[in-house]
């Protein structure tokens, strides 16, 4: 059983016990897929990053970049285990390459990579935060509240960041700063079009086992 047909179910159940009208049954069950999702996304994703030993940078990033996808909204691929494989990737690159950085990098070096990366987030927030994400309209008025609350929390990141600087490992830092900036690329204009190519690979791909498979 798919996660679709699992979170269908379960939604069909929601709205008939609470009476809530089948019009909503979409976003009930698009919130239990999300919930759901996370669940079996995080599971496999830190055991991933246990084995590989980034688990402590994979974490950061995660949750970085969820706090931020909350309040900003992105691009996603049309399936769910499109969605979690390309969430896989993205994390443990993430956190290979920021401890990889940590090489790199020196701590009087760090301040000057972090300001460039805030004005470009703040940016592209300006520009195009929030972007719509599926079953949910932002109209009008919500647009404002949604970027005010994208800006503030990565102000209040981004300070965390330059604060822990000496304080705590170089690749922790640059774990949370990477998951920022895919995250913000994932609500701009390019992040739209790179996630789906990913999305039509991916597709192109399991499409192709499925007909070898028959």
């Amino acid at each position: 059983m798919s996660l679709y047909s699992t979170s269908s179910k379960i939604a069909t159940y929601i709205i008939k016990e609470a009476e809530l009208g089948s019009g909503r049954t979409d976003s009930v069950r698009y919130g239990l897929e999300i919930i759901l999702g996370a669940i079996i996304k995080g599971v496999v994703l830190l055991a991933s990053a246990y084995f590989l030993g980034i688990l402590p940078q994979v974490i950061i990033a995660l949750t970085c970049g969820s706090l931020l996808r909350l309040v900003s909204g992105g691009a996603h691929c049309t399936s769910y285990l499109r969605c979690l494989s390309c969430g896989l990737v993205i994390y443990l690159c993430t956190g290979e390459i920021a401890k990889y950085l940590e090489k790199l990098l020196s701590l009087d070096l760090l301040p000057a990579v972090l300001l460039p990366c805030y004005l470009i987030m703040a940016l592209c927030t300006c520009l195009w935060a929030p972007a719509e994400v599926p079953y949910r309209t932002i109209n009008y008025e919500e647009r404002i509240p949604f970027r005010t609350l994208t800006m503030v929390l990565l102000t209040v990141l981004l300070t965390a960041a330059f604060l822990s600087i000496g304080h705590i490992r170089l690749s922790f830092i640059m774990a949370g700063i990477l998951a920022l900036l895919a995250q913000t690329l994932s609500f701009t204009p390019l992040g739209y079009k790179i996630i789906g190519k990913i999305d039509k690979l991916l597709f192109y791909i399991t499409e192709r086992r499925h007909i070898e498979q028959c």
